[in-house]
């Protein structure tokens, strides 16, 4: 007899349906780091931490997804990577934070006003065109946008994130790496697909990163109990996991 779905849900959580940990407890941990500053003003303070609670809250939701249901492979892979791409998502969004507060982001005094393509030209048999590109000096230097890479280490430089053992930072260039493949048309053969690129190691990385940071100096008051899906086992690929 087939099993009803809601009744199986129930059974599951002794009666109750789960619900992750409020945006509004987020909200409140993220606080105690971003705050509005003048290098941020108070609308797009409260707009980043509802971002990252919203990211981190979907973080639990893949986790309640690894622990209740059975899927195959291909299944959990791909909710790996989503946990490792949200989980970067987040770090990058808290970096740059760092970076603004801090007076360290990369900032610029020249704004691009136009670029001009000449025609293309022959020389030596060869076909080229020339592009000039012009610029203008602003009155104050603002800041610059700034990729996930130099974010990092810019960030690490100064020790920003206060974990300064050096083991968070030396896994961010292997994770900005995972994060990229976002991009799932630049492959290079048959074996570079998520399936083969995603794995328990990959999801115990992020997991462990996004809790040291959360868990840092930065926020005095740790809140452990909102993260406790960033500490927790992975299920066992053998034996939860159902062939391709």
């Amino acid at each position: 007899m087939a099993l009803d779905p809601m009744t199986t849900s129930l059974q599951l959580h002794g009666g109750k349906k789960w619900l992750p940990i409020s945006v509004a407890k987020l909200e409140a941990h993220l606080e105690q780091l971003v705050r509005s500053s003048d290098a941020l003003e108070p609308s797009r303070c409260r707009a980043l931490r509802k971002n990252v609670a919203y990211s981190l809250q979907h973080l639990e939701f893949l986790y309640r997804c690894e622990q209740d249901l059975s899927v195959t492979s291909v299944v959990w892979t791909q909710t790996a990577k989503t946990f490792v791409v949200v989980g970067c998502s987040i770090l990058e969004a808290l970096f740059h934070f760092l970076l603004l507060s801090s007076g360290k982001a990369a900032t610029t005094e020249w704004a691009s006003l136009r670029r001009v393509v000449s025609a293309p030209f022959q020389l030596e048999g060869r076909d080229y065109r020339t592009e000039v590109e012009y610029f203008a000096k602003l009155g104050a230097p603002v800041v610059e946008p700034m990729t996930f890479d130099a974010m990092c280490k810019r960030v690490e430089k100064k020790d920003l994130a206060k974990l300064s053992s050096g083991e968070f930072y030396k896994h961010l260039p292997y994770l900005r790496s995972l994060r990229n493949r976002v991009h799932i048309h630049d492959v290079e053969g048959l074996r570079d697909t998520d399936w083969s690129n995603f794995n328990q190691k990959d999801l115990r990385l992020i997991k462990r990163l996004l809790h040291s940071f959360l868990q840092s100096s930065l926020f005095p008051e740790k809140n452990v109990a909102y993260f406790y899906y960033l500490s927790q086992p992975e299920v066992s690929l053998k034996k939860h996991l159902l062939t391709i």
